[in-house]
């Protein structure tokens, strides 16, 4: 079977689909109406050589995913704001400052993530496997501990993950995700 290229994920209470340069969203806003969302996506990455190369492209194509998914988080997320109490009225200077402390407080969230993930999910499994290293002799047995640390690891955070109901409803989306990418 030919592979689609389609590729998408969850956002709240919702979905994102992605095809070459076109993505679209869809999003149930709290009075159960469905918004749609499509638009083109080019990318970050200027130089589509760089696409091109063997494993740096993955590199560069997760960068871009992150990228893309974040916007469509920010954009299903934007129909389920609290209300505020009175709202403000705000100059188009105080809106762009507002704006622009958003958009570095989202990148300092991304960076966080990324470093924990790293912490926990390669660096834990890493530091637990040397433990063993004084009494195991080889070293494929080591890396083998570690993959299965490492599963361990991953199994035990959507064991903890899936017990939120929040996430239980993000789950429902992705299998709807994956259901409309081979439909």
């Amino acid at each position: 079977m030919k592979p689609s290229n389609i590729g998408g994920q969850a956002v709240l209470e919702g979905i994102m689909m992605r095809h070459k340069e076109k993505y679209s969203v869809a999003v149930r806003k709290p009075d159960a109406e469905i918004e749609v969302m499509a638009e083109e996506y080019n990318g970050v990455i200027p130089f589509k050589v760089l696409m091109k190369i063997p494993f740096i492209r993955g590199f560069f194509q997760l960068i871009d995913s992150l990228v893309l998914g974040i916007k469509t988080l920010t954009y299903s997320a934007s129909f389920f704001e609290e209300e505020e109490d009175e709202p403000e009225e705000l100059t188009d200077l105080e809106i762009a400052k507002r704006e622009k402390r958003e958009k570095l407080l989202m990148n300092g969230v991304v960076v966080f993530s990324l470093l924990v993930g790293i912490g926990i999910f390669m660096l834990l499994p890493f530091l637990i496997s040397t433990v063993f290293q004084n009494l195991i002799g080889s070293r494929i047995i080591i890396r083998i501990l570690e993959g299965i640390f490492r599963v361990m690891v991953f199994l035990g955070y959507v064991l903890l993950i899936s017990r939120m109901k929040d996430i239980q409803r993000t789950f429902m989306y992705h299998g709807a995700e994956h259901s409309v990418s081979i439909a």
